[in-house]
């Protein structure tokens, strides 16, 4: 039932509370199957009862995540039992099933965070501030799978760029390194790669320390605890990566002057947002992620005049990619000086 007005009467809005509900639960049965081992076995036809001997879940409640994947779409179900779809096992398996766990848990728990700070009367816009560890590293693996979109389809679109990455004197910088997860990813994909990180944050700067020592990389990353609007590097990288939903937009205009100037003539920044325009619920809640996030609704096209303002040229917003939420946003510094 829709009122006059046009706007939906009770009857409606439960249904879509409803509807809210069964995507809630459809995102838990996911989540479930991939920590729980499910998908693991389903790379080939499995029954539920297979599936149960093999992990030790209740046939039951095997039977009923595989309902909930079957009707999304993620598998097929037959009399020989149930079977994955193929992009399903492409991301759900090898280091792909380690990234996607860590984007399902970083999701459910900043909504859990933000429901509890409700309930908890803790309510305050202080941008991003998370303590969990666990939380933290789960966001860390989720900006590390920037690494391979940006090395096989951004890269080689800037000029120049691809090529300083592999010269023994190649530089990066990495604003806001969290747990250092992008930075090592980086330095895996280009070997003669050094990096510095700077992050202010106690927290995952101590994780960043332990990650980049457990991955052997501490001769290549230098870690710092900075924040970007006080840093004094001149001439040095080769590209930077500036996460400015992170960021106020004041605090982005300062730093993005200060990352002008630690870039060597010629190099690159790499800008990510959030927020975007539109009424549908994608728009919706990315610019309630990038509030909650600190950079309030700072759209693509003001972080691309923001680092316009800041003197980078060849300034250009770029398409949103498939199943990607944030924007990326890029800008060199000029050639010539």
């Amino acid at each position: 039932m829709v009122n006059l007005d046009g706007a939906p009467g009770p009857q409606e809005v439960r249904q879509r509370i409803l509807e809210l509900n069964t995507s809630v639960w459809a995102f838990a049965a996911l989540s479930f199957a991939l920590e729980a081992g499910v998908l693991d076995e389903a790379s080939k036809p499995s029954t539920a009862g297979q599936i149960s001997q093999r992990t030790g879940i209740p046939e039951d409640l095997v039977n009923g995540v595989l309902d909930v994947l079957v009707a999304l779409g993620f598998g097929t179900a037959d009399e020989h039992g149930f079977v994955a779809s193929p992009g399903l096992v492409t991301i759900s398996s090898g280091r792909a099933k380690k990234l996607l766990a860590a984007d399902l848990r970083s999701t459910r728990l900043q909504t859990a965070d933000l429901v509890e700070r409700a309930t908890h009367g803790t309510i305050a816009l202080d941008g991003w501030s998370y303590p969990d560890p666990k939380l933290l590293e789960a966001q860390g693996l989720h900006s590390a799978q920037m690494v391979v979109p940006w090395v096989e389809l951004l890269f080689p679109h800037l000029e120049g760029l691809p090529e300083r990455l592999r010269e023994p004197t190649a530089r990066f910088l990495d604003v806001g390194s969290g747990v250092g997860r992008l930075s090592i990813e980086i330095c895996r994909r280009f070997p003669n790669l050094r990096v510095v990180g700077i992050e202010p944050f106690e927290i995952p700067f101590t994780l960043a320390r332990r990650n980049v020592a457990e991955a052997g990389l501490g001769d290549r990353i230098e870690l710092r605890p900075e924040r970007v609007q006080d840093l004094t590097d001149e001439r040095c990288y080769d590209l930077a990566w500036v996460p400015v939903l992170f960021m106020a937009a004041d605090v982005a205009a300062r730093g993005l002057h200060r990352v002008r100037t630690a870039l060597r003539p010629g190099g690159w920044a790499l800008l990510g947002s959030l927020a975007v325009e539109g009424a549908e619920i994608q728009p919706a809640v990315l610019r309630l992620v990038s509030l909650l996030y600190g950079s309030g609704r700072l759209l693509p096209e003001h972080a691309a005049a923001i680092l316009t303002a800041a003197g980078f040229e060849n300034v250009l917003a770029l398409p949103a990619m498939p199943g990607v939420a944030g924007r990326t946003i890029v800008g060199r510094r000029p050639v010539d000086e």
